[in-house]
């Protein structure tokens, strides 16, 4: 197949169906909703702190100095908790699920490296617009296999890299 993707007259539809199996791309991880929640509760709090701050017309003059940063800082002290404690929350679970997610990757990329030589070994007739794997191009024992339709070459090399491919299971053929 790379040397037909190669060839410049082929039309897009046809590359299309042709390109090599995509590479497996990191898992992406999400933030944790308890964490988008604390997060935002703590936004709506700041808010609203800032505003009967603002708009407060308490005298604290008469009070002791202890008392009034007490009063204009201690309306923030709910949100601040909040928003560390969503923090915490996002750190763990971003740790976590960057750790799972990592996991699976050695597999996901043997995977793929066996679906690129399946991919590899694929053969165009550009006569009759079919591919085909010769005989012993996937394994030694593969038998030759028989004229793909190009629209069904990407599930014939998804499934001649799966984990079974024993001669039972080589795709087209009837198991038994």
């Amino acid at each position: 197949m790379p040397q037909a993707l190669a060839d410049v007259r082929l039309d897009g539809g046809v590359r299309a169906v042709l390109a090599p199996p995509p590479e497996p791309q990191p898992v992406r991880i999400r933030m944790h909703t308890a964490s988008t929640v604390l997060y935002s509760i703590a936004g709506f709090l700041f808010l609203c702190s800032l505003l009967s701050l603002l708009k407060s017309t308490d005298n604290l003059d008469n009070y002791p100095p202890a008392y009034q940063v007490g009063r204009r800082v201690g309306v923030f002290l709910l949100p601040a908790i909040l928003a560390a404690v969503g923090y915490v929350v996002h750190v763990t679970t971003r740790e976590r699920r960057t750790w799972e997610a990592g996991q699976d990757l050695p597999e996901r990329q043997a995977l793929w490296q066996r679906h690129m030589r399946v991919w590899q070994a694929g053969l165009l007739c550009r006569r009759c617009w079919v591919a085909f794997f010769p005989a012993g191009s996937t394994r030694p024992d593969a038998p030759a296999s028989p004229p793909i339709p190009l629209a069904q070459f990407p599930s014939w090399v998804m499934a001649g890299a799966g984990p079974a491919t024993g001669p039972a299971t080589v795709p087209g053929r009837a198991q038994g």
